[in-house]
């Protein structure tokens, strides 16, 4: 086995094939490993495959509605997140339209480069070609992985910024380059751009880097200055943008901690670690061991306490389970190696067993993690788990409530449906009351779907005062009449004589059985009702006073 450091040799001349590779990759020692990038390529691709045949099912996620209008208003920040996934929002929209397969196009390629990058992290670890297997199986069919993988949301993304940042750090320590340190600072900072959280990720990072003598001594300062410079300067537009806007994350984040977060039990969250790579399990808490106590990998701790770090933070605040998952790759990695070397003398049906026993599970399990079946099947798959398993995480929604399907189905279904049924209705309109009518819509995701729908669909101007669409709504209504959904079961709008015609039908929908209304000739309280809510939601500010 090579030793991490040491780069592996070829023994053959460079032909053209590896030349190629070379040109793709931060050092020229992986050019005799073209076989391995082959290799980790041909898992990238079948994951691929796997995502590109599910990806027509069901429909668009609430979700996904929403960043895809967050598209339509490009800025340097939004309430509910930083500015990247509108931007690829629009990149994406650009190269393969807004159909429901071409927005889920670039967060399944996301995926895949977390499959290769993982490869990448095995190649310069010394690992051959089992453990490049074991390593890119397990995150490539992991359930965890699949699932973010599978819809264009900010997860994927930033679970492939925490994995190229750990790259890059591993590239550093094993030949340090300034252009390294660039490209790090470059990552931490479009990484941001995704999500916060890669900025603990980061802490622990930085604080395994300097527990190790050996990869303590390739940091001087001023060193670790080079990225976090270039880190601040790619995020200093969306700093001042949240300065000049009252530091809308704050509140959301003060919003998820009450509406949310407080519901998530610490048990659950450590069990949801445990299940959500399936049989991967074992590969990457061999990782984790392996990291801690191997005196080869000593230089790359920090693996292991940007993982502990950040499952310490999630525990102590009750984060989302999947906030963690970026965490899991370079365990995989590392727990390729492992496995690599304890089956090393072992035979041939002995590794074939080991890998049918991690791949096998992971598969089936993707029929229900991926929307493959009718949702009605999906439903009862769940449910027989809950009932003979007593695993009710899977059903359990944000209300705490176990529901007949898993919520981020639930929040797939009924969007088209609201807004087929809503253009239905406006169309029977004579052209002066359309004229004079919009939508109001109660919760981002009707008001995404109405906006996203209108480009098939007839449907008149979309208002509303949930989350980003707050940032746009108008002072004052001035229309005549209005079209009212609210996703709550019952609407929150003053009462001046709506009439109801129309629901959700679809009982798998989060939305099901929600009334659409109209109100015709818009009576003053409901005017100085719209007033008072748009003052308290677009003005709002964050109060960093402690109570």
């Amino acid at each position: 086995m090579h030793h991490p450091n040491e780069p592996l040799k070829g023994n053959n001349e460079p032909k053209l094939l590896d030349r190629l590779i070379s040109s793709f990759s931060f050092d020229s020692s992986l050019n005799s490993s073209y076989g391995l990038l082959l290799l980790t390529s041909v898992i990238a691709l079948s994951q691929f495959l796997l995502h590109l045949g599910a990806m027509g099912s069901y429909g668009f996620h609430q979700d996904e509605l929403l960043y895809i209008t967050l598209g339509d208003h490009l800025s340097w920040g939004y309430r509910e997140t930083p500015p990247f996934i509108a931007l690829m929002s629009v990149i994406g929209e650009w190269l393969f339209g807004d159909s429901l397969i071409g927005v889920r196009l670039i967060p399944a390629f996301f995926a895949g480069g977390i499959v290769h990058l993982t490869g990448l992290i095995v190649i310069r670890l010394g690992g051959r070609y089992f453990a490049a297997l074991i390593g890119c199986i397990t995150v490539a069919f992991s359930s965890a992985f699949l699932a973010t993988g599978a819809l264009f949301i900010p997860q994927v993304f930033d679970e492939f910024f925490w994995l190229l940042c750990t790259y890059l750090v591993l590239c550093y320590l094993q030949g340090p380059k300034n252009y390294l340190l660039y490209l790090l600072g470059v990552a931490i900072g479009v990484g941001i751009l995704v999500k916060y959280t890669l900025a603990v990720y980061l802490v622990g990072v930085v604080l395994g880097v300097l527990l190790n003598r050996e990869s303590r001594r390739y940091f001087s300062s001023k060193t670790f200055l080079i990225p976090l410079f270039i880190a601040i300067l790619i995020l200093s537009p969306h700093m001042i943008w949240q300065v000049q806007n009252g530091f809308p994350a704050f509140l959301h984040l003060d919003e998820l901690q009450h509406t949310q977060l407080v519901h998530v039990g610490r048990m659950d969250f450590v069990l949801q670690q445990i299940v959500s790579n399936g049989t991967g399990l074992f590969v990457w808490l061999g990782g984790l061991v392996y990291i801690l106590f191997s005196k080869k990998l000593r230089p790359y701790l920090y693996f292991a306490t940007g993982f502990m770090l950040v499952m310490l933070v999630l525990l102590v605040f009750r984060g989302k389970a999947y906030y963690a998952f970026g965490a899991f790759p370079p365990l995989f990695a590392v727990g390729g190696i492992f496995f690599e070397d304890i089956l090393r003398r072992s035979g041939r049906a002995v590794k074939v067993s080991f890998v049918v026993y991690l791949l096998l599970p992971n598969l089936v399990l993707s029929l229900v993690v991926l929307p493959y079946l009718p949702i009605g099947y999906t439903s009862r798959v769940f449910k027989w788990t809950y009932d003979n398993w007593g695993l009710d995480f899977p059903l359990r929604w944000e209300d705490q409530k176990v529901h007949i399907v898993n919520q981020n189905y639930a929040d797939m279904i009924g969007w088209e449906e609201l807004a087929v049924k809503t253009s239905r209705f406006y169309k029977r309109m004579s052209t002066s009351d359309q004229r004079q009518t919009i939508i109001l819509a109660e919760g981002y995701g009707a008001a995404a779907a109405f906006t996203y729908y209108a480009r098939k669909h007839p449907l008149p101007k979309v208002v509303s005062l949930s989350s980003s669409f707050a940032m746009w709504a108008p002072e004052k209504i001035t229309a005549k009449n209005l079209i009212f959904f609210s996703s709550e079961a019952t609407p929150v709008m003053p009462s001046q004589g709506y009439t109801k015609f129309a629901s959700i039908d679809n009982p798998y929908s989060r939305v099901f059985g929600r009334g659409i209304y109209f109100v015709s000739n818009v009576k003053k309280v409901t005017l100085n009702w719209y007033a008072s809510e748009w003052s308290e939601k677009r003005l709002q500010n964050f109060d960093f006073r402690v109570e």
